[in-house]
């Protein structure tokens, strides 16, 4: 049984990458602070450039994603968003 509750979900589709942004209902299982859960992302088909561990403790992660998912997960405006905020041409 999976305690996984998906917030955004996409399959990775041909070669098209895909991702799963969730939280855990475990997280704070128990637990009596009032912090927020944190939230998970799995990327599926995405190329990995650079990982490090950081010497004051976590990690580093680059990855290279298309912009469509980059698009997708809400990290930058679509072409269409773009266009649709420009101010109008020629008036």
């Amino acid at each position: 049984m999976s305690t996984k509750i998906s917030i955004k979900y996409r399959h990775s589709n041909n070669g098209i990458p895909g991702f799963h942004l969730y939280t855990d209902v475990m997280d704070g299982f128990g637990d009596d602070t009032e912090e927020e859960m944190p939230v998970y992302l799995q990327l599926d088909g995405v190329h990995v450039i650079e990982m490090a561990t950081l010497i004051n403790g976590g990690a580093s992660v680059t990855l290279r994603l298309p912009r469509e998912l980059a698009c997708a997960l809400g990290l930058m405006p679509s072409e269409e968003q773009i266009v649709a905020s420009s101010p109008s041409q020629g008036n």
